[in-house]
């Protein structure tokens, strides 16, 4: 089948059209066509072979022999291995397809990152169900989640400190040989305790919670060491207490320990060390594959950096002077992303509403000036700049051919109750019912009492509806508010009960609208009848 691949498609086209869609497929609904894919190690080597013997450039030649020593152990790895290798493949893909391609992203690129975003934690090698259960308790289950996890601080490792320039009070980094370690007594409390030297001068480290085997295999005379904690002094003797600790002589090194280290909030009982090492994997493996609507134009013209280089800048911070900077470069490269996102949402809502036709207020009932102005008339004082300027964007919204959603911010006491009757009242001066939804019973009682006044003076007919209602009383009002003898209607929750019926409903007015649900909200939208 390969051979046949090439012959039609030679070199990275034959590549890039034999794995896509196996790749693309095994990844599909959080990788549950695995058992499907058992042949994908043999596909690849015999395709990156055969595009090697192709006369292509040296940096592809490098990215195909990378996709070949991925697959190379495939028949014999683990589950988790295998969807590491299926998503690193897709990204190896994703960069031979790309290559001379424009800067927009085809919709199955996005659809690829999009699924590689909603990859569940458990998949992820060295994490695993147990731990993949303890990070959902952070509300951390998937890839995307994981790199939106900020580090709330960084700590400056950049430079290991002499012992004897050390700064009560101070974080520092120090290292030194381990001169003596072992379990002592401090008033009738024991703890473990190691002192280490530099050659300028001795700096103790203490422990009060540990477990003694781990210690003493970890800590004894003669081991070097690289410690980082405040520092403090007992009489007059430096030390740190509970200090992240990194061994020199062993196999992980201390490379990761130095340069500006990330600390993150608290997951369970999890060391930072830990926390650390998986973002560190989850940043490797997919940040590149972090979707962004923000063309690459305008990323230049503000000087942003694209999502996937800003996680990775945030997670792990440029060892160099001025790295204060390009963090929160990177932090403003992601605010920028997901309000760009926000806007043109909201763009393309706005676009589909001005597309829906919607009830166009125009005043019908009443002689005379509307009842909003005869309403401002009314009041024992007079409506601020603001409120006027609202009112009278809200008003020409209604007399516009398409629906309205708008939201009316303002502090406690600002007047938002006010403006929103003047807009029930044009519903009402157009021949329409109106309702006012509120979140308590007191809170619907208190528009009530304020707002019922106005209504007798001005010869429009309100009622109010609470779960407390008597059942005689709300079935008069229902057969009122059905037959339209109720021009506005003052309730809670009761309002959308399958019992409340109007007959010609223009306008909803949802006070605190964040305490009610999107089911909620429509549906009292219905009740319209859309």
């Amino acid at each position: 089948m390969s051979q046949k691949i090439f012959k039609e498609k030679n070199g990275l086209p034959g590549v890039i059209e034999g794995l896509s869609k196996p790749l693309d497929f095994a990844s599909k609904d959080d990788f549950a066509h695995m058992e499907t894919i058992k042949g994908l190690g043999l596909l690849v080597k015999k395709l990156t072979s055969f595009a090697l013997r192709e006369d292509i450039k040296e940096e592809e030649r490098k990215i195909l022999s990378r996709l070949g020593a991925l697959f190379k152990d495939f028949h014999t790895a683990a589950p988790e291995d295998i969807k590491e290798m299926v998503i690193k493949g897709l990204e190896i893909i994703k960069a031979l397809e790309g290559r001379g391609r424009p800067e927009v992203p085809a919709p199955h690129d996005i659809k690829k990152n999009l699924r590689s975003m909603r990859t569940s934690l458990q998949w992820i090698k060295g994490i695993g169900p147990g731990l993949a259960e303890r990070l959902k308790k952070k509300g951390l289950s998937t890839v995307e989640d994981l790199l939106y996890f900020m580090p709330i601080r960084y700590e400056d490792r950049s430079s290991i400190k002499k012992i004897q320039d050390l700064t009560p009070g101070a974080q520092a980094l120090a290292s030194g040989e381990v001169m003596a370690a072992g379990e002592v007594m401090y008033s009738r409390r024991k703890l473990f305790e190691a002192v280490i030297s530099d050659g300028t001068g001795l700096l103790k480290l203490k422990w009060f919670n540990y477990r003694l085997p781990y210690m003493k295999k970890r800590f004894f005379a003669g081991r070097r060491l690289i410690v980082f904690g405040p520092v403090s002094t007992f009489g007059s003797q430096k030390e740190m207490v509970h200090p992240d600790v990194e061994i020199i002589d062993e196999k992980e090194g201390a490379e990761p320990f130095r340069g500006i280290v990330p600390v993150y909030s608290q997951i369970e009982n999890l060391h930072q060390k830990t926390i650390r090492k998986i973002l560190k994997r989850v940043v490797e493996g997919y940040a590149g594959s972090v979707p962004s609507a923000v063309p690459q134009s305008i990323l230049r013209d503000w000087g942003l950096m694209p999502p996937g280089e800003a996680f990775r800048t945030i997670h792990e911070p440029p060892c160099e002077r001025g790295w204060q900077g390009i963090v929160e470069r990177a932090k403003r490269s992601i605010i920028f992303d997901e309000l760009f996102v926000l806007e043109l949402g909201l763009a393309m809502k706005r676009t589909f509403i001005k597309k829906e036709r919607g009830i166009v207020f125009k005043p019908l009932r009443s002689p005379g000036p509307p009842l909003h102005e005869r309403l401002e008339k009314l009041l024992p004082f007079e409506l601020t700049g603001a409120q006027k300027r609202v009112t009278g964007e809200i008003i020409s919204d209604m007399k516009s051919p398409h629906p309205m959603n708008r939201l009316l911010q303002g502090d406690v006491g600002s007047g938002k109750t006010m403006v929103s009757f003047s807009a029930l009242l044009v519903a009402v001066d157009g021949g329409y019912q109106a309702a006012l939804m509120a979140p308590t019973e007191i809170l619907a009682e208190q528009h009530y009492i304020t707002l019922h006044p106005y209504c007798e003076r001005l010869g429009v007919r309100c009622g109010l509806i609470t779960s407390g209602t008597r059942r005689s009383e709300r079935k008069v009002l229902l057969d009122r508010v059905r037959s339209g003898e109720v021009d506005i209607l003052i309730g809670t929750h009761a309002l959308i009960q399958k019992d409340v019926e109007f007959k010609r409903l223009g306008l909803a007015v949802i006070d605190e609208q964040h305490r009610f649900g999107v089911v909620q909200r429509a549906a009292l939208k219905k009740k319209a009848g859309g």
